[in-house]
C-alpha cells in the first residue's frame, strides 16, 4: 500500500514534529526523541525532492522558514561548504569564522564550486591564483556570475579598452573590485582621474594596470586629498602632476603621512636642498618615494659619497644631476660601471672626477654599449682618453658609427 503525503502537508508535520514533545512517545524518550527527528528529515528529504522536481519557491534552501528553524539539513549544506573552502580552497578555520565567509556557507551544495570553476575559467586563473583571491575576498562567491560579475567584468574591458590578459592582471591585483559597486564606487574614481589628470584611455588603462588598489581608495578621503598634498608640496601645475602620477602610479597606494612625506622631509634635509630641487629630482625620478630610505636610499648615498670621494656639496650636485642614481644598483651597476673606467683609463683619479662631471655615464649599459665600442674603439686604434669614453657613453649609434669612421680616417691620415 502506497501512503500519499500531501505537499501542503510536510512543512505543518515537520513543525509538528520538532515541536511536540508528545509524538511517537515510548517508554525509551531518548529513542522515541531520536525516531521523531528522523521522521522530521525524511518528511524534509520529501518536500526538498518535490520542490526540485518543479515549484522551487518552497525549497528547503530557505534555512531560516519560521516552520523549521535552523534544521540539520542546514548544518550539512554548512559542513560541505566549509570542507570545501577548507580543502580545496585553503582556507584556515579562523577565515571560516570571519563574517564575510559565514554569509557563504549557507548556499546549497555545489554553487561555491561552480562560481570559482567559473572565476577560474573567465579570467583563466591558475589553481593557486583563484585560491588567493577567494581567501582575501570570500564575499565574491557570494555573487552570481551572470547577474553580479559578469557586468563588472565587461566594464573594465569596456571602459579601459582591456585584453584578456590586462583583465586578469587588474582583478588578481585587486580583488576587491569584484565586490564593489560599478556605478557607485569604480565609475566615480576611474572618471575623477581622468578628469583630475587630464588623461586619455591609455593613460588612465596604464595607471589602472600597475596600481589597481588605488580603486579600493575614497576619493574624498584620499585620492584627492593626496593629489592635492603633491600638487602643493612639489610646486606643480596639473600637467606637471599628471606627469609624476603616469611614470610612477603607485604614488597614488602611498600614505602622504607614513610615506611620501617623510621622505621628500629626509631627501631635503640629507641633500640640503630647497623646494624647487626635491620637486626636480621627484619629477625626474618619482620611483624615489617607492625606496626605503634605511635600506636603499642611505646605503647608496653613503656607498657614491665615499667611493667616489665626495663633500657633502659634490653629492648633492651628482644626485641632482641624475637623480635615477637612487634606484641603481651599488653590486650590480654602480660599481661595476665605476670598474670599468678606471680600467678603460688606467688611473682611478682619473676615472672618478670623469663619472663626478658626466654622472649619467653610470646609466649606460655595460653588455650593450660601453664594452662593445670600447671594444670597437680599441680595434680603430684610437686613444682611449676620457674624451673618447665619454663620446662611447653618450653618442647614439649613428652618431658613434660616424664618430668613430671620423676618428679612424684621422688617425689614417696621420701615417
Amino acid at each position: 500500500m502506497r501512503i500519499i503525503i500531501s505537499y501542503w502537508f510536510v512543512p505543518i508535520s515537520v513543525a509538528w514534529l520538532l515541536a511536540s514533545g508528545s509524538a511517537f512517545q515510548t517508554t525509551n524518550c531518548r529513542s522515541s526523541s531520536g525516531r521523531q527527528r528522523t521522521i522530521a528529515l525524511q518528511l524534509i528529504k520529501f518536500q526538498h525532492c518535490h520542490d526540485r522536481r518543479g515549484r522551487s519557491s518552497r525549497s528547503l534552501s530557505s534555512s531560516m522558514n519560521p516552520l523549521y528553524g535552523r534544521l540539520p539539513t542546514d548544518a550539512a549544506v554548512v559542513a560541505h561548504n566549509e570542507d570545501y573552502l577548507i580543502g580545496t580552497i585553503g582556507f584556515s578555520q579562523e577565515k571560516l569564522r570571519r563574517n564575510t565567509t559565514r554569509k557563504i556557507l549557507t548556499l546549497e551544495n555545489g554553487v561555491l564550486e561552480e562560481r570559482v570553476n567559473w572565476l577560474k575559467r573567465r579570467l583563466h586563473l591558475k589553481r593557486n591564483e583563484i585560491n588567493k583571491m577567494i581567501q582575501s575576498q570570500p564575499g565574491i562567491l557570494g555573487q552570481r556570475s551572470d547577474v553580479a560579475l559578469t557586468p563588472k567584468l565587461d566594464y573594465l574591458k569596456t571602459r579601459l579598452v582591456l585584453d584578456e590578459k590586462s583583465l586578469r592582471k587588474i582583478i588578481l591585483g585587486a580583488p576587491f573590485i569584484l565586490g564593489s559597486s560599478t556605478q557607485e564606487s569604480v565609475v566615480p574614481k576611474l572618471d575623477y582621474l581622468q578628469k583630475k589628470l587630464l588623461l586619455d584611455e591609455a593613460s588612465l588603462r596604464k595607471i589602472i594596470l600597475v596600481a589597481p588598489n588605488t580603486l579600493g581608495f575614497s576619493i574624498e578621503g584620499s585620492i584627492e586629498p593626496k593629489l592635492d598634498w603633491l600638487q602643493d608640496r612639489l610646486l606643480l601645475d596639473e600637467e606637471k602632476l599628471a606627469k609624476v602620477i603616469m611614470r610612477f602610479p603607485t604614488i597614488l597606494q602611498y600614505s602622504i603621512d607614513d610615506n611620501i612625506k617623510p621622505k621628500l622631509d629626509w631627501l631635503e634635509q640629507r641633500l640640503d636642498l630647497d623646494d624647487m630641487a626635491v620637486s626636480k629630482i621627484v619629477r625626474q625620478f618619482p620611483t624615489i618615494l617607492g625606496l626605503s630610505i634605511p635600506n636603499k636610499l642611505e646605503p647608496t648615498l653613503a656607498w657614491l659619497q665615499q667611493r667616489l670621494s665626495l663633500t657633502d656639496r659634490e653629492l648633492s650636485n651628482l644626485m641632482q644631476k641624475i637623480p635615477a642614481l637612487f634606484g641603481y644598483s651599488v653590486d650590480t651597476n654602480i660599481e661595476p660601471t665605476l670598474n670599468f673606467f678606471i680600467e678603460a683609463l688606467g688611473d682611478e683619479d682619473r676615472a672618478l672626477a670623469l663619472l663626478v662631471r658626466s654622472p649619467d655615464l653610470f646609466s649606460k649599459s655595460l653588455e650593450k654599449r660601453l664594452k662593445p665600442r670600447l671594444e670597437e674603439a680599441k680595434n680603430a686604434g684610437l686613444v682611449i682618453d676620457a674624451a673618447c669614453l665619454k663620446r662611447i657613453g653618450k653618442y647614439a649609434e649613428k652618431k658613434w658609427l660616424t664618430s668613430l669612421h671620423y676618428q679612424t680616417r684621422q688617425l689614417a691620415r696621420q701615417y
